[in-house]
């Protein structure tokens, strides 16, 4: 059910050079994709050289996933290594940002401005598709 899941976009500042968030992000998004949370359906990044930015766009099963995730992955040395590398500056929420994930990041070192409020509306997403690089 679409109207549940939930995509978040993250806007990273690069500290350092483009090629290490490339780098940095790689390694997370293959021990995410082998030892993360079910629940996270895709895990995509851009880098932006010229502007020194990144994006990224995770989608996750439900808001439970978006905790899992979190849970799980936060303390790895490969989180560690992004943080090293870039800082996370804005998070937005497309879909439900819930009572446990608000209490999750109140209790968090996060420092990015939250953008929320953005509700399912109507769309589709095609089944299957190619795995991302």
């Amino acid at each position: 059910m679409l109207d549940n899941r939930l995509i978040v976009i993250n806007l990273y500042e690069l500290i350092e050079a483009p090629e290490d968030f490339t780098q940095a992000i790689r390694a997370l998004a293959t021990r995410v994709e082998a030892e993360g949370d079910p629940g996270v359906l895709a895990y995509r990044f851009f880098v932006d050289a010229a502007e020194r930015t990144a994006r990224g766009v995770v989608e996750y099963q439900d808001p439970d996933a978006w905790i899992g995730h979190h849970d799980i992955a936060m303390g790895w040395p490969e989180m560690t290594a992004l943080h090293s590398v870039a800082r996370l500056a804005e998070v937005v929420f497309l879909g439900p940002l819930t009572p446990e994930i608000r209490a999750w990041i109140d209790g968090s070192t996060l420092t990015a401005r939250i953008r929320s409020g953005n509700s399912f509306a109507g769309g589709f997403r095609r089944a299957g598709g190619e795995p991302f690089d």
